[in-house]
């Protein structure tokens, strides 16, 4: 039996904020190698026993205190981790990977291969998948898992050759040697509940703060949007959806083992004015995480139908594209108890929606809001600006349309072209020097455009000030 620590590395936290909830990836594989005897944990690096958050416009102020984390090497957070990992007494660690987590996790592997040098250490994950050069940065990791971690982590810790499994990167003499992608999970009925329990350095009593109510139902996108990176990591070609059993199977689950009715006045912190933060209360709320939950009409009818049959009385929210939108499905949602549905509007513009393959209109988009609101279903709506070619004319029609829209929430951000997706290889070969910019600041509430110096300040000011709209019909929720 492996003793195996999965690592959720620090992010947030040095944002001046946090993230509670449980990292879904890692908790797959933590699930998959204790049922077959293995003793995995998970450790969220970015928890701490606080329900307020920061809000968005926050997160942007706090960027060059950010920074200045990766600036210093020794700073007492980083030894903070290190010294949780090793406490563990762990045979391997296990890191998940996104672009702007790359320089934590690179800081964070050093200091275990210093201190231990018997541990093996492997990174999953998205960057994980699309970089195959990845070791070459990360110096003291020793493998790389490519797509879905599942088989080849097993595999690693039963002691396989590394050189021989499919989806993991290895070191050999002459180079790295890839083994090519781990195969596709076809059905994935069959994968175990992710971990929900095996929480590292967590008190019991503090475990009601960690948000366990994130339920994936689908593995994969088959749109191709320019600026996301989920075609590639998944391949848009085997998206796969788990059969509504199987979800309500699991939601039962959630309600019977970690449901905690815990309430917050958020009368006191809803996301507007001059408040900068808001609670959240955790295990209160299923999220289905998916990219698109409503990417198959006929499935999700039958699940919401699910849902309603069962009375299962749990309160939930959602990813959805505005054109999957119909009046029946709208309705089902709010029968079937949805509290907020999160939709990526991205631009206001048809000439940018149409330069990132959207494969959407504003008015498609305006038409799904309109539905939403006639069901009485609350929404988010997610705006990014910053890309390639943008004008200030194209920012103010977002704004324009953003108002038109009255979502109850806004969630704003600003462009960075992750590694791997369409939009970084079409920079990269038209000459920006992307790969020449630390990973850390590839994320989406860093202040300032990448690739764009022709959106004036002050139209910037002016998009990222929609978040002043939050909230101001509805009854101060406070979580998004």
């Amino acid at each position: 039996m492996a003793k195996i620590l999965l690592v959720n590395p620090p992010f947030y936290r040095l944002l001046g904020s946090h993230y509670n909830a449980n990292s879904l990836g890692i908790a797959y594989i933590a699930s998959y190698l204790n049922k077959r005897g293995h003793d995995a944990w998970l450790y969220n690096a970015d928890y701490l026993s606080d329900n307020s958050y920061i809000k968005v416009k926050k997160l942007f102020q706090n960027f060059n205190n950010y920074k200045e984390y990766f600036k210093n090497t020794d700073h007492v957070l980083w030894h903070e981790v290190k010294d949780k990992i090793l406490s563990f007494k762990p045979d391997w660690v296990g890191y998940t990977s996104y672009t702007a987590n790359i320089s934590a996790i690179k800081i964070i592997s050093e200091k275990i291969r210093s201190a231990n040098p018997n541990i093996r250490q492997f990174v999953g994950g998205v960057h994980a998948t699309l970089d195959k050069n990845l070791l070459k940065t990360l110096t003291s990791i020793d493998y790389s898992v490519l797509r879905e971690g599942e088989e080849p982590v097993y595999a690693l810790v039963e002691n396989k050759d590394p050189t021989k499994i499919p989806g993991v990167i290895s070191r050999g003499k002459n180079g790295l040697i890839d083994n090519g992608l781990a195969p596709v999970i076809k059905d994935i009925d069959n994968l175990p509940f992710p971990e929900r329990d095996k929480l590292w350095g967590i008190p019991d009593n503090e475990k009601k703060n960690v948000d366990v109510s994130y339920i994936c139902t689908i593995r994969g996108c088959p749109y191709k949007c320019t600026y996301c990176a989920s075609p590639f990591h998944w391949d848009r070609k085997t998206t796969r959806l788990r059969s509504p059993e199987s979800v309500i199977e699991e939601m039962k689950h959630l309600k019977e083992h970690y449901w905690h009715a815990t309430k917050y006045d958020y009368s006191a912190s809803a996301n507007i004015g001059d408040k900068e933060s808001l609670k959240i209360a955790d295990n209160t709320l299923v999220y289905f995480v998916d990219d698109v939950f409503t990417v198959n009409k006929k499935r999700v009818k039958k699940l919401l139908k699910m849902m309603i049959k069962q009375n299962l009385g749990m309160k939930w929210k959602c990813e959805a594209r505005a054109d999957h939108l119909d009046d029946e499905i709208c309705e089902l949602m709010a029968e079937a108890g949805c509290e907020r549905v999160k939709i990526g509007f991205e631009s206001g513009s048809n000439k940018i929606l149409k330069q990132v393959q959207k494969l959407e209109t504003k008015e498609e988009m305006l038409k799904g809001a309109e539905m939403l609101k006639k069901a009485g279903v609350p929404f988010s709506a997610y705006f990014m600006t910053g890309f390639p070619g943008e004008t200030d004319a194209d920012v103010r029609e977002t704004i324009d349309f953003a108002k038109k829209i009255e979502a109850d929430y806004y969630s704003l951000s600003v462009l960075a072209p992750y590694y791997g997706t369409e939009l970084y290889d079409q920079l990269m070969a038209n000459g920006h020097a992307l790969d020449k910019q630390p990973w850390e600041y590839f994320f989406h509430q860093s202040p300032k455009p990448m690739v764009n110096d022709k959106i004036s300040t002050k139209v910037l000011q002016e998009y990222l000030s929609l978040s002043e709209l939050n909230n101001k019909t509805k009854k101060g929720l406070g979580y998004i």
